[in-house]
């Protein structure tokens, strides 16, 4: 009997031991096991900044803009062989006034959105009085808005007279949006052209410099990457 009791006493302290070792080897495994969870949440946490510094760090992409303008203008012929009535001087060589005109126009131009983008536009311009005229002017865009309401820019590029007669000049303008709304401006442009005539008593080719000024409104769309 004695040794019965002997027996049962050696297992309950062995299962008390046994049951000890299993109790503390518990806190340590999930010790580590939450170290581990943590580990691994700091490293997708950390790959998700890389990731945000990459794509905010990545240079921009090309971004495109289309601008369209309407506006009114006069010009200032530089020869007058045959003494138009809006002459200003008493010479063939003095000056005198073009007739007013509407200009209407589109360009398209590829670049970075705060940097100097390039491209093509196309004008059309009708004379509003005297003799009937039109003109076709495909031409070198260039644009670069650097100011938050500022869009400067200039052209260059062939004026196809179409009426009254038929004849191919060069143009060059340059010109300025000032927005009064995020797409929305006021545009101001210098516009130089130089055509060739027909010739006079006083000159076999006789050259017609034109220099005009107009106003009106542009309206500019951007599609950035």
């Amino acid at each position: 009997m004695l040794e019965l009791r002997t027996g049962l006493s050696l297992v309950a302290v062995l299962l008390g031991a046994s049951w000890g070792r299993a109790a503390a080897a518990q806190p340590a495994a999930a010790r580590e096991a939450g170290a581990g969870g943590e580990a691994v949440a700091g490293e997708e946490s950390g790959g998700a900044e890389l990731e945000a510094y990459r794509d905010l760090s990545r240079p921009p992409g090309t971004a495109a803009r289309v601008v369209s303008t309407v506006a009114m203008g006069k010009g200032i012929r530089f020869n007058n062989p045959y003494r138009l009535q809006t002459q200003l001087g008493d010479t063939a060589e003095s000056l005198s006034l073009t007739a007013g005109y509407l200009d209407f126009g589109a360009a398209f131009a590829l670049g970075p959105a705060d940097g100097v983008q390039h491209g093509a536009a196309l004008r059309f311009s009708i004379a509003t009085g005297g003799v009937p005229q039109e003109s076709l002017t495909p031409s070198y865009f260039v644009a670069y808005r650097g100011f938050r309401r500022a869009l400067g820019y200039g052209r260059l590029g062939a004026a196809i007279l179409i009426e009254p007669d038929v004849n191919v000049g060069g143009e060059l303008a340059v010109g300025l949006g000032y927005f009064l709304l995020a797409g929305v401006a006021l545009s101001g442009e210098i516009v130089g052209d130089l055509f060739y005539g027909a010739a006079t008593y006083d000159a076999a080719y006789t050259v017609y410099p034109v220099v005009s000024a107009q106003l009106g409104l542009l309206i500019d769309h951007e599609l950035l990457p």
